[in-house]
């Protein structure tokens, strides 16, 4: 199975697009791709998402409690800031193995069990 993921925002819908016209697969990015685009979501496996609504949310609250800031946000599976989208079209083909194997490592990342690399330090 050939699978793609355009890590580009929206510059890399031109890739989803070929991809579901050659019936091969792609990961989306940023958002949930298969609903901002339904046309191709036949192509699209899944989605590594930005939150940002919790993002939003997290430094409304801290701003209300007189913390101004000041530092980056990054958004973490820890704290809901990233996600996994939904496998839409595709949860039939997805075994409920590796739906487990899946959840168990998000939450293994989350907690820190897992390690993933920082180029930013």
């Amino acid at each position: 199975m050939d699978i793609i993921q355009p890590v580009a925002g929206g510059t890399g819908n031109g890739t989803i697009k070929y991809m579901a016209s050659k019936n091969l697969y792609a990961i989306g990015v940023d958002s949930d791709q298969a609903l901002s685009l339904p046309q191709y979501a036949s192509a699209i496996i899944t989605s590594s998402q930005k939150v940002i609504d919790v993002a939003v949310l997290d430094l409304i609250k801290k701003n209300s409690g007189g913390d101004l800031g000041g530092e980056d946000y990054v958004g973490t599976l820890a704290n809901n800031g990233v996600a996994l989208a939904p496998f839409h079209n595709f949860d039939s083909k997805i075994s409920p193995a590796l739906t487990t194997e899946i959840d168990q490592l998000k939450a293994d990342i989350a907690s820190g069990t897992v390690k993933v690399a920082d180029y930013t330090k």
